[in-house]
């Protein structure tokens, strides 16, 4: 097994220069509006490895395993949006002087960002390079892991920027429904793309989603505003 500088290099610029402006980054963003940038961190650096192990060591077998990739992206559809609709909870808890658990944070950051990374472009290109560079395994899941940890940190970087100067409600909101978009959009092209649903029935699929997601969406403020009222 043979460390080679190059391929690192290269690897880390490619995963880098993929990931600007990904859908990544500004998930990395709301989940800076709700989290400490070290927990975030953190997060992303676990999920990384973690993607990048399955890339280098697993990439090919997974990669032919259609089935699981797909299953992958729906349930992180799911995921996503109830992830939105609990960060509005989660800012109700913290009204009352809850804070979430650091161990309990990280975990969420990594659960999210892998289930949007997972079979993404940049885990793909992972596979790519993996492949090319057999003998050099090291090299390509350092650079790739590197590479996805420091655009992703770009993304950190913005939203720890945001929240200093936008209210801590408003992020909080932003980012609930940003996650639900997220869900949404995803599940929608998972259907279609992968599942390779009808238009028709992919549509009436979603649209329920959306319409019960929505209706929980503004039941919670609803609720939550209610109850301020009665303090």
């Amino acid at each position: 097994m043979d460390f080679n500088f190059g391929i690192l290099l290269t690897t880390l610029l490619m995963v880098f220069i993929m990931e600007m402006g990904d859908k990544t980054q500004l998930l990395v963003m709301c989940l800076a509006s709700k989290h400490k940038p070290l927990h975030v961190f953190l997060g992303i650096s676990l999920a990384a490895v973690v993607l990048n192990i399955l890339a280098v060591l697993l990439g090919s077998a997974i990669g032919g395993i259609k089935i699981i990739e797909d299953s992958v992206k729906i349930g992180a559809s799911i995921l996503f949006i109830f992830f939105g609709l609990l960060s509005l909870r989660e800012e109700e808890e913290n009204e009352d002087g809850c804070e979430p658990h650091k161990n309990s944070a990280i975990l969420t950051v990594a659960l999210a960002f892998f289930l949007a990374e997972f079979g993404d472009k940049t885990q793909l290109s992972a596979f790519s390079f993996a492949a090319l560079y057999p003998d050099s395994p090291l090299s390509v899941f350092t650079g790739s892991t590197l590479g996805l940890i420091a655009s992703d940190c770009l993304g950190l970087i913005a939203g720890t920027i945001v929240i200093k100067y936008v209210p801590k409600r408003v992020t909080s909101i932003f980012s609930a429904a940003l996650f639900i978009v997220f869900g949404l959009v995803n599940g929608w092209t998972t259907l279609t793309e992968h599942f390779r649903f009808k238009y028709n029935t992919s549509l009436i699929i979603v649209a329920i989603a959306t319409f019960i997601s929505v209706f929980l969406f503004f039941l919670i403020l609803y609720l939550q505003k209610r109850r301020k009222k009665q303090k």
